[in-house]
């Protein structure tokens, strides 16, 4: 039955750890010069806001002009809330302007991305698509993904394991002095394996989030960001607990809760527009888990061992795991709830994807014990066998989906729009930078009618998909004329915009009305779904 466990873990790991890209959680709200804007000269300063803290010291942003050299040496300041990056630049030259920057999110994801923007003069449509890639995480490959989800799903059991064990320790009904000696053995075992994956854990996650810093960066990242205290918190708590664990009930809890809340401090919660509420949650979250976990592996140790000492153990074990997945469970939906901008979110994202999977198996954990209750009332102990051992897989497939979401971006993202379509032989392209609440840029590429029509004219219009009484939006468009198409027949027509305003986040559907010079309509539509990642 091991073996089955081990293929099965295997199967579940690959299935769901090769395909992954981590995510960051970071989103780039405004910019200043935009997009793809065209301005008539320099502006004193180029500014990033985020929607979310920064972490501090490890920050880039940087400026080149169109021979790749940067514009200026000086370095990117950050402002008090640690939600925007600056960086003064000198008045300079007409030409196009890259922009390209570095932050790390609150939840400590690395975050890149370059646009551009030109001084007097225009920039080709083509070119600000391609240089385009606002927001974007750092993407790494399968082998990395696998690695790291390696990791933290032996990080993650590490914890759970340990904490349950220190929690039951004062609450196992021992049968004899050598069965508690034996049960420190193994909190001893637990230790070591904890403090060695959580030196890992921070080595790969560290080498990712702080590659390219400079000491001075890195110093500063450590001591200031929740990332850094929540590394120094941990890897102490773990040292110190050697000298004291299992000594008093009470060193014991204080020792659980500190080592709880600074884990708390390294992932999705503290990045939440009310990280208090979140990190609360998230706590509860690792308590009830650690209690259930750890105390389905000792009762399948005790009951492979010592028959005695698990079924004294069991009907304690049976109720506070029930009580344990209740508030697992609980904590969890407002967790997700509020992270998530809407509850579809969670079929958009890997992330969602996963946790939905995870809460299928806790539904199975929930029956399961259902099963075990009901047959530890008949006193029927072989049948308790099966079922301990899938729970016990249950749990581990559960843990590996842990070790992999908890690097993932639980938000669905805004991306650019590109759209193609052809409708009665004319061609349309339609591209926008990334669509999010406010302005965006448009860009509109119409090939000519096949019958020898020109284009009349051209409209476009946004409306809201859930908003009956709202009227829809007309978009100004103006006509981009390129002098090296003026001097050459074209069988196209270029339109473009700075003006595409999304008022809020929704359901939004766009419409292309093209009008003939033989008043032929060819009109067609595009849903988009905008988020609020405020």
């Amino acid at each position: 039955m091991l073996k089955k466990i081990a293929l099965l873990l295997s199967i579940s790991f690959f299935a769901l750890g090769a395909p992954l890209n981590v995510s960051a959680h970071a989103v780039l709200l405004d910019a200043s010069p935009k997009e793809g804007s065209q301005l008539r000269q320099m502006p004193d300063r180029v500014s990033l806001t985020f929607n979310e803290r920064l972490g501090e010291g490890v920050f880039n942003l940087q400026v080149r002009n169109n021979k790749g050299k940067l514009i200026t040496n000086k370095k990117a300041t950050m402002n008090r809330t640690h939600q925007t990056i600056s960086l003064d630049v000198p008045p300079s030259k007409k030409g196009i302007y890259t922009v390209s920057y570095s932050v790390i999110s609150a939840d400590s994801h690395p975050v890149q991305g370059t646009y551009v923007f030109s001084i007097g003069e225009k920039i080709d449509q083509a070119t600000t698509n391609n240089t385009s890639n606002q927001g974007k995480n750092s993407k790494q490959s399968s082998f990395y993904n696998i690695g790291f989800s390696i990791v933290q799903t032996f990080y993650y059991l590490a914890l759970l394991w340990l904490v349950g064990f220190v929690l039951w320790k004062w609450y196992v009904p021992y049968q004899s002095d050598q069965q508690k000696q034996k049960y420190k053995r193994n909190v001893k075992h637990l230790q070591i394996a904890y403090i060695i994956f959580l030196l890992i854990s921070i080595g790969v996650q560290g080498t990712e989030l702080l590659k390219g810093s400079n000491l001075s960066q890195i110093k500063t990242f450590v001591i200031h960001s929740a990332t850094g205290w929540s590394w120094m918190t941990c890897i102490l708590l773990a040292c110190v607990g050697f000298l004291f664990l299992l000594k008093n009930k009470w060193l014991d809890f204080i020792w659980v809760g500190l080592l709880l809340v600074a884990t708390t401090l390294n992932g999705h919660a503290v990045a939440s527009d009310v990280p208090v509420y979140t990190i609360i949650l998230d706590f509860i979250h690792l308590v009830t888990a650690s209690l259930w976990a750890a105390g389905l592996v000792y009762l399948f140790m005790m009951w492979h061992q010592e028959r005695e000492q698990a079924l004294a153990f069991l009907p304690f074990f049976s109720r506070i795991a029930f009580m344990s997945l209740m508030l697992l469970i609980l904590s969890g939906v407002l967790y997700t709830l509020k992270l998530l901008p809407d509850i579809t979110a969670l079929f958009k994202t890997t992330w969602g994807l996963l946790l939905l999977a995870k809460i299928f198996m806790i539904m199975l954990v929930a029956g399961v014990g259902i099963l075990i209750r009901e047959h530890l009332r008949k006193n029927d102990s072989p049948s308790l066998t099966k079922f301990l051992m899938s729970d016990v897989s249950f749990m581990l497939i559960i843990v590996l989906i842990v070790g992999t979401i908890a690097h993932l971006n639980p938000v669905p993202q805004n991306e650019p729009l590109v759209w193609k379509e052809n409708k009665q032989d004319i061609e349309f392209l339609v591209k926008t930078s990334t669509l999010s609440p406010g302005k965006a840029s448009l860009w509109l590429k119409a090939s000519l009618p096949q019958d020898g029509s020109s284009i009349q004219s051209i409209d476009i219009a946004l409306s809201p998909k859930n908003k009956g009484e709202l009227a829809p939006i007309d978009v100004p468009l103006k006509v981009n004329k390129d002098e090296s198409q003026e001097k050459q027949q074209v069988q196209y027509k270029m339109y473009e915009t700075n003006n595409l305003v999304i008022p809020y986040a929704g359901r939004w559907q766009i419409a292309v009305r093209l009008v003939t010079s033989n008043l032929d309509e060819i009109v067609i539509y595009k849903d988009i779904v905008v988020y609020d990642v405020k």
